[in-house]
């Protein structure tokens, strides 16, 4: 598949209606690494206005379509599935968009790991996690 095509295929995952609801935008996407951003929002906090932290399962999604992003931009693949995701929070996410950086670190024929870091605008590690993707 031409890169413009692939391109294409991969725009679509932020189309799709949660992620259009997180605001989540795929910045790039090629040779199995993505940078997807979500901006802030209100919308995407605990409770305790607008200093409170981002919720983590906000953080959970980001990750899993940067994941996928990635997944997808690999010219071979036709389906994916997540099968299992491990995230570790080690910060606070207030007040900024949030960056993750998905690569991925090893592919078979049917399935693929992924890391993903996840960090604010001052480029402060919120996140990090390991995906496992079924792939076709």
């Amino acid at each position: 598949m031409p890169i413009e095509d692939r391109r294409a295929q991969v725009d679509t995952l932020q189309q799709a209606p949660f992620s259009k609801l997180l605001g989540l935008k795929i910045e790039s996407a090629a040779n199995g690494t993505a940078v997807v951003r979500m901006p802030f929002n209100l919308h995407l906090l605990n409770d305790g206005g607008q200093k409170a932290p981002v919720h983590g399962g906000a953080i959970a999604t980001l990750a899993d379509l940067a994941a996928c992003a990635a997944v997808w931009s690999l010219n071979e693949t036709t389906r994916s599935a997540t099968i299992s995701m491990t995230i570790n929070y080690t910060g606070f996410a207030t007040e900024s968009d949030l960056v993750a950086r998905a690569k991925v670190r090893r592919k078979g024929k049917r399935i693929a790991s992924l890391s993903v870091e996840i960090a604010d605008d001052s480029g402060a590690l919120v996140a990090d996690a390991l995906i496992t993707y079924k792939i076709a």
